[in-house]
């Protein structure tokens, strides 16, 4: 008994398809500044977040005033929408005010963190999943009425099957 390994066979670099979105208007991309309200471990450093959203354009930069990096994206995030989102996260100290600039094609937005004595406003969520989707309802109850059917089908399937083995065994025992 032989054993026969083999590597898969490549050739060329292969093919890489991007589908992007056909956004008619070009609207300005939303820029939002987070800053932790609790300090790490050390109580003098937190994190801050900047967050492009809403954009149009694949191709946005964030900067902040702080260099020190925890979590950066490699390429923004095409959304549901069909927009892009990128963030980015550092570390800042405590006490400072936190810029952001979003810089895409050749416009330049800039945002700052609220002051000590102005509250964020909350974020606006919209509808994540919808239960009471009607669609959602007429597809289950079109797979209950599609699973139905097939076993009508089978079990109709199976009488023909027993009718027609019934009728050869009733022809054989009357002729031989």
């Amino acid at each position: 008994m032989s054993s026969v390994r083999t590597d898969k066979l490549i050739f060329g670099s292969g093919t890489t398809l991007t589908v992007e979105p056909n956004i008619q208007n070009r609207s300005v991309p939303e820029v939002i500044v987070m800053k932790s309200k609790k300090p790490q471990e050390d109580g003098h450093t937190g994190k801050a977040a900047c967050l492009a959203r809403k954009s149009y354009t694949k191709k946005i930069s964030l900067e902040m005033s702080s260099s020190d990096v925890v979590y950066e994206q490699s390429t923004s995030i095409l959304t549901s929408e069909g927009l892009y989102s990128t963030i980015k996260v550092v570390n800042v100290t405590k006490g400072t005010e936190v810029t952001c600039t979003a810089k895409f094609d050749s416009s330049t937005i800039t945002t700052n963190t609220t002051l000590p004595g102005k509250e964020a406003e909350e974020p606006v969520t919209g509808k994540v999943c919808n239960t009471t989707d009607t669609s959602a309802q007429e597809d289950t109850k079109m797979e209950k009425a599609n699973m139905l059917s097939m076993a009508v089908l089978g079990l109709r399937v199976l009488l023909a099957k027993s009718i027609a083995f019934n009728t050869l065994m009733s022809i054989k025992l009357f002729l031989f």
